[in-house]
Formats: C-alpha cells, structure tokens, sequence
C-alpha cells in the first residue's frame, strides 16, 4: 500500500467515524428530556455563609489545629476569605449537578483549601478559642501602593 492509498483510507475512516458520532449525537440529543422551563436548578445552599456553616466547616473544619491549620469565627471580615469561600461555593454548587462534576471540584478545594487555611493564609494572626467571644481576631493592614509617575505607562 502506497502512503497515498494510506492517508485515504485514514481520511475515509475518520470520516466515517466522525459520521458515527454525529448519528450517536442527535440520537442522545432526541432522547434527552425536552427542558420545561428556562429557570434554572434551585442553590442547594442560599449564602455562602450558609453554605461554609451548612458543608464547609463540618466538612473540613476537622483540619483546623490552630497551629499549622487556622480558622476565624469571623471568617466574613476577611476580604481574601470571602472571595475564596465564594469562589467554592458557587463551583460547588455548578458541580453538584454534573455527573462527574465533584471530581473536579475535590481538585479545586484541594488547591484553596491551603492558601484560605494554611500558615500564610487570611486568618494567620487570628486564634480560636473555646468560647467564640474569647476568639482573637485580627486583621492584618491591607497593601497600599503609590501611584506611577507621570508618562510611567507612556
């Protein structure tokens, strides 16, 4: 068989597969369950607050050792927590209902996990304690910056 005779019948082969494809295609696309209506799937969780008491903390709260792992009762005064949080709740809430969409978020709150718990992160200088109104909390003074000089981004 010449290289010709071979890239033809590869390009016979994948046209036909791609053919198969399409058919399997439209036959799944008949089969799926006309939508009913454009609104879209109830949250599970309404807040992300209610959703780091809800399944965050009981979840991975059991990390927390106040040494390498830290919490703050008043996770809501961290800029950076809150954005990370929300960050996880609403991926959260978007894998929920695909079917393998857990996996990817498992690898995604892997990821946040550390930085939003870990020794550098938001609630490094805050401390827990027994009793919540005992809790130390502490924020840390945001980053400032100065601005360029004239003709700078010229």
């Amino acid at each position: 068989m010449t290289g010709r005779n071979r890239d033809e019948d590869l390009a016979g082969m994948v046209a036909a597969l791609q053919d198969q494809v399409a058919e399997i295609t439209q036959r799944l696309d008949d089969q799926a369950p006309a939508a009913t209506t454009d609104t879209p799937p109830a949250l599970r969780f309404p807040t992300v607050e209610a959703w780091v008491v809800g399944l965050f903390l009981p979840m991975f709260g059991w990390r927390v050792d106040g040494q390498r792992w830290h919490w703050c009762p008043q996770w809501w005064r961290h800029a950076e927590a809150i954005w990370r949080l929300e960050l996880l709740w609403r991926s959260w809430e978007v894998s929920r209902l695909a079917a393998t969409g857990m996996s990817g978020w498992s690898v995604e709150i892997d990821r946040h996990i550390h930085e939003l718990l870990g020794d550098d992160g938001p609630f490094r200088q805050c401390r827990a304690a027994d009793d919540d109104r005992a809790a130390r909390h502490t924020e840390l003074p945001p980053a400032t910056a100065e601005p360029a000089p004239d003709g700078w981004w010229d």
